[in-house]
This record gives C-alpha cells, sequence and structure tokens, in this order.
C-alpha cells in the first residue's frame, strides 16, 4: 500500500515515518511539508518517492491509497475532509478535530466517500492497559465506582520547538485528549456531564496549563482527569470498582491489582516486578520508546482492517465523544459551570 504523510514534524519523524518504513506491505511514497527544506530532507532520510510544499498535490495523485495527517491540531478536521474526498484512507492524529461540528463533517465525509479513519490511540496498545481493559470485561473489578488519571508532564519544549501548542487551551488540546480517551475505552458508558476548573497557573503563559475535568457517566462512574505541563512526568490511572481496584502505570506498562486494601507485601510485590521489568525493557529499548513504540502495531492493525474489513482500531464516532468532551470542558471553563453533554452537542450543531 502506498503512503503520504503529511506534516514533517516531531510526532511524524519520531513515531509515524519509522513505523511505516518498518513495515514490508508499505511504501512510503511521500511526504509533505509547508517548509520545502525540510520535506526534501525527510523524503531523503526516509526514502519517500516524493516530496510535496501543498497537502493537496498529494491528494490529487492517484497512486496514493492512504495518507497519515501528523500536522498542527487545528489543521486536522479540514485535511481529513479533504482527504476522503479524495478517496484516500486516513490515520490522524488526536485529536480528530477542535469542535463537534467540525468532527460531525468528518464523520459525514467518511460515510459518502466509504473509506477507513482512524484517529492515534497509541495508549490503548500499552499491555498494562489491555489486561485491565479485560478485567474489566470480564467483571473481575465489579461495576466500577470510580477513575482517576493523570497525564502530568512539563512544558512541552523537551518534544517539540513549534509554537501552535500554547494557544488559549494550550495543554487541554494537546496531551487531554490521550487521557480522555483511556478514560472513556476503559468505562464504555456514554458521558453524562462535565465540569472543569484550571486556567494558567503562572498567570503569565497566556494559555491553559493545568486543570481538572470531572466526567459522570450515564452509568454512574465518576472520573477525574487531571492535566498539566508544570509537574515531574506522571502518567497513570486508578481505577476503583466494586469487587476491587487497579493502579495503572502506563509510562512504565505496569499494573497492580487488589481487594480490600494495599497491603506492604503486595505493594513490595509490585514494585519488584515493576523493576524486574523495566530493566528488561531498558536492554531491549523498548522503555525509551514508550508509547512511540506501539505505533507500528497500530497501523498494522489499522491497515489490516482497511484490507478485510474489520473493526478500526480507533473510529471516528470514539474520537467525536472526545471532541464533544474537550469542547464542553472549554465551555465549563469559560462559564463556570457544568455541562451537559447531550444539551452542548445539540447546541453546538
Amino acid at each position: 500500500m502506498r503512503v503520504g504523510v503529511i506534516g514533517c514534524g516531531a510526532i511524524a519523524k519520531r513515531a509515524h515515518l519509522p513505523a511505516f518504513t518498518s513495515l514490508k506491505e508499505i511504501e512510503l511514497y511521500g511526504v509533505v511539508d509547508i517548509n520545502e527544506t525540510v520535506a526534501r530532507r525527510i523524503a531523503k532520510k526516509f526514502r519517500a518517492r516524493k516530496y510535496f510544499t501543498d497537502y493537496r498535490d498529494l491528494l490529487r495523485d492517484p497512486s496514493v491509497e492512504l495518507v497519515s495527517i501528523c500536522t498542527p491540531t487545528p489543521l486536522h478536521a479540514q485535511m481529513v475532509v479533504d482527504s476522503v474526498n479524495a478517496g484516500k484512507h486516513v490515520l490522524v492524529e488526536k485529536p480528530l478535530a477542535l469542535t463537534v461540528k467540525d468532527a460531525l463533517c468528518v464523520l459525514r465525509a467518511v460515510k459518502e466517500n466509504g473509506v477507513r479513519v482512524c484517529v492515534v490511540r497509541n495508549f490503548r496498545y500499552v499491555p498494562a492497559m489491555q489486561n485491565v481493559k479485560n478485567l474489566i470485561e470480564e467483571g473481575k473489578l465489579g461495576r466500577l465506582v470510580s477513575i482517576l488519571g493523570c497525564a502530568h508532564t512539563q512544558i512541552p519544549l523537551y518534544w517539540t520547538s513549534s509554537t501552535w501548542l500554547y494557544e488559549k487551551w494550550g495543554a487541554l488540546d494537546d496531551f487531554a485528549p490521550h487521557l480522555i480517551d483511556a478514560i472513556c475505552w476503559l468505562n464504555t458508558a456514554k458521558v453524562k456531564r462535565v465540569v472543569a476548573f484550571g486556567g494558567d497557573f503562572l498567570e503569565s503563559m497566556g494559555c491553559l496549563n493545568y486543570l481538572q475535568i470531572l466526567m459522570q457517566f450515564e452509568n454512574k462512574t465518576v472520573a477525574v482527569a487531571s492535566v498539566t505541563w508544570l509537574t515531574p512526568f506522571s502518567l497513570f490511572l486508578n481505577i476503583h470498582g466494586t469487587a476491587g481496584s487497579v493502579h495503572v502505570d502506563v509510562r512504565f506498562n505496569h499494573y497492580l491489582r487488589y481487594h480490600d486494601f494495599l497491603d506492604p507485601v503486595e505493594e513490595f510485590k509490585s514494585v519488584s516486578k515493576k523493576l524486574v521489568d523495566s530493566t528488561k525493557q531498558a536492554f531491549t529499548g523498548k522503555l525509551f520508546r514508550g508509547s512511540l513504540g506501539f505505533y507500528k502495531q497500530l497501523i498494522t492493525d489499522f491497515l489490516m482492517s482497511i484490507r478485510k474489513g474489520g473493526q478500526v482500531p480507533s473510529t471516528v464516532e470514539d474520537a467525536m465523544q472526545v471532541v464533544a468532551i474537550s469542547e464542553a470542558t472549554k465551555k465549563s471553563l469559560e462559564q463556570k459551570e457544568v455541562v451537559d453533554i447531550d444539551d452542548f452537542v445539540k447546541d453546538s450543531l
């Protein structure tokens, strides 16, 4: 399958391009970047046949069957619509869109053109997350009562020098979609209401850099998503059910399941296992790849869904709920109120 990658920034260079070029069934046909020097350099480095400065030129090429969109978030929705209207399958970085209205435009275009669109949700592929998902589906934790998710990191200068991340909504449009999706993936009921608190903690960045999102689901589960750019790195979920609890350390691919209370013996055994597993991952290099190491399997599964008609790993419908929650969070922050998701979506359309 011939693939074109749109956008040659950090996520393309570190995740999409290495994953695509490692797959024998993929031919990297072209890359796109508005900076011609960058496009030429990346095409040479990853042995792409062509390079472009306008993504529409790539879309007009009938040789391209699949495009991967790695551009800044505000450009995602329109580029997906243009791509599917050109008859291309699409892999797009999160979030799919910034508004429910734009996400719905994507959904309509996908249905009209009969192509496949997958939104990147690589955290679903962390083995510890998949194990916990199985525990929940098998009823091992009983009914879910609450979920606490933390996505704490530093200002993303360590990742990229691009400045588009520092618009008004900052951290909410950056890492929060991953965490919101993880929570909704584990607890599959619809989110009913959202209320959020946060702002510019430093009072000098001019954008949102810390927030807490409280979500109430239709099955009565309550979840909190804590997101910030201002603390040491911490990526975990605590899931509590009527029959047990689980702590998931997403960064180190480790989980600890317990009942009643967490005693020191179980905690020691868990820490010991985590140390051994992390050491093994360090020797193989997997530890340093982190979540980027799961792109290859995500792409492989997406290609399989295109060829054999199976389930897309992360659908546009999945992404729409995340977009709705994110946009409702913005309304809650601005108006300092609880937002009903169904009413909000109706008003948005």
